[in-house]
């Protein structure tokens, strides 16, 4: 039972990833890059503290956990900047399907090289569907050489490939995957305090819509949420907690319909039901089965 309830939290921390990339494209309309990734991780930093505090978590850290947290705030604070970036020059829909229908991918063939760690085959038959499931959701053929090969695009590809090194390095922790979120997100404000401009920051210019927007990104679908992927990661691996992220292009999809009117076609949900079927494939979810 308590497996199917984690199983359920994991998805439900997909679906607001997917839905934070429109909220990430409203907050763009206020502040530059580097102001904007310094105010969502610096939220995001207190925000993991009170979590702390409600969870009763000493702030205890090994040496191992420490140094791995401050590697992962270097990948976190050049994936935050990539991501609010190409976001910014390119569509939401389109970084929240690319991104995290491809990092699973990543993920797979970056532990089978260097792990030397065999794919089964459900599980290539499982990632081809996710990948035939964000090309249809993408609609790549309606795309021009220029827009395939933009500048947005290869932001995408980045932000990716940044994100699985962060899934991998994450499973290596072996404490509370709550502490060590805190620490991973202090250091990364700090990181990116370094780089922001503080004094473009007027709060009299940011309104309500912004600060919602940026309350959503920071709290749930970065300290809550990616509490959650960073404690998958560490009970079932990387590969298996980076399946889940197929969920995100779906609920990306939708939200950047609904929200900021983006284009939401027949093949892009049939897109959609391929992702959810690749995340079912590679996880041997059974939610409606009964626990034995």
């Amino acid at each position: 039972m308590q497996k199917n309830i984690f199983l359920i939290l994991m998805f439900a921390a997909m679906i607001t990833w997917g839905a934070s990339w429109s909220s990430i494209k409203i907050m763009n309309e206020y502040l530059n890059t580097a102001e904007l990734v310094f105010i969502r991780y610096s939220i995001t930093a207190l925000s993991s503290f009170f979590v702390l505090l409600v969870l009763k978590q000493k702030f205890a850290i090994d040496k191992k956990s420490f140094f791995i947290s401050i590697l992962v705030a270097l990948l976190t604070s050049f994936y935050g900047y990539v991501i609010f970036l190409g976001t910014k020059l390119g569509s939401a829909s389109l970084a929240g399907a690319f991104i995290n229908a491809f990092s699973p991918i990543i993920t797979f063939v970056l532990l089978a090289a260097f792990y030397r760690r065999a794919i089964k085959r459900l599980d290539m038959y499982a990632l081809f569907l996710g990948f035939v499931g964000t090309i249809l959701m993408l609609g790549i053929w309606q795309f021009d050489v220029q827009k395939i090969f933009s500048t947005y695009n290869l932001y995408f590809i980045l932000g990716a490939f940044l994100w699985s090194c962060i899934a991998i390095a994450s499973a290596r922790i072996k404490i509370n995957a709550a502490v060590f979120s805190f620490y991973m997100y202090f250091f990364t404000a700090l990181i990116l305090f370094v780089f922001a401009d503080t004094d473009k920051i007027i709060l009299e210019n940011l309104d309500l819509k912004f600060w919602l927007n940026t309350l959503f990104v920071a709290v749930v679908s970065t300290s809550i949420a990616t509490t959650l992927f960073f404690l998958g990661a560490k009970k079932l691996g990387s590969e298996r907690v980076s399946s889940f992220m197929f969920i995100a292009p779906a609920s990306a999809v939708i939200t950047g319909a609904v929200s900021l009117g983006e284009r939401l076609e027949t093949l892009t949900l049939a897109g959609i039901a391929l992702s959810i079927l690749a995340v079912y494939m590679l996880n041997r979810i059974w939610i409606f089965k009964s626990c034995k």
